[in-house]
């Protein structure tokens, strides 16, 4: 199963698809909160996850909140699903072996994990469903002590669930 609320996040330090500048969660940690989406560029559910991503990533204050996600995809894949999909938050390549996505033991994609700045995940959700993204919106203005944001408003087209 994938690590629960409670664990301490491993850590990484990852290359993003952009210009393969390096990524560290333990640096990020020190701005604040982290949210990661381990992902797959070819899976449904992260095709539909990612523009909620995006939602949050554009309401919510960029410099107490960091947003990546982790492609098990080549860079060049990487960022044709960044621009198919409008995502402009930071995407990050995960190992040749999927050494992160093996550290957070996950089962399907999108999983996604918040993490405390404390390094323990608050919240985490698997596959797609359009009622765990407005919970997600609500935990992070929670961390940050803002009202929350509603990333699910004019959706009606979404389906309210996609499996990973």
């Amino acid at each position: 199963m994938p690590l629960e609320i409670g664990a301490r996040a491993p850590e990484f330090t990852l290359p993003d698809a952009a210009e393969g500048r390096m990524h560290s969660l333990a640096e990020a940690l020190r701005s604040g909160p982290v949210l990661i989406a381990i992902y797959k560029s070819s899976c449904q559910a992260s095709k539909t996850a990612f523009p909620f991503l995006e939602k949050i990533y554009q309401r919510y204050p960029k410099d107490r909140l960091t947003v990546w996600g982790i492609a098990q995809d080549s860079p060049n894949v990487t960022r044709s699903f960044a621009r198919r999909y409008g995502i402009t938050f930071p995407l990050l390549i995960d190992q040749d072996d999927y050494a992160t996505s093996r550290a957070y033991d996950i089962l399907a994609t999108p999983t996604i994990f918040l993490i405390h700045q404390d390094g323990e995940i608050v919240w985490q959700g698997m596959g797609f469903q359009k009622g765990a993204m407005a919970d997600l919106s609500a935990q992070v203005a929670k961390l940050l002590d803002v009202p929350p944001e509603d990333i699910t408003a004019g959706t009606d087209d979404v389906p309210p669930w996609v499996p990973g």
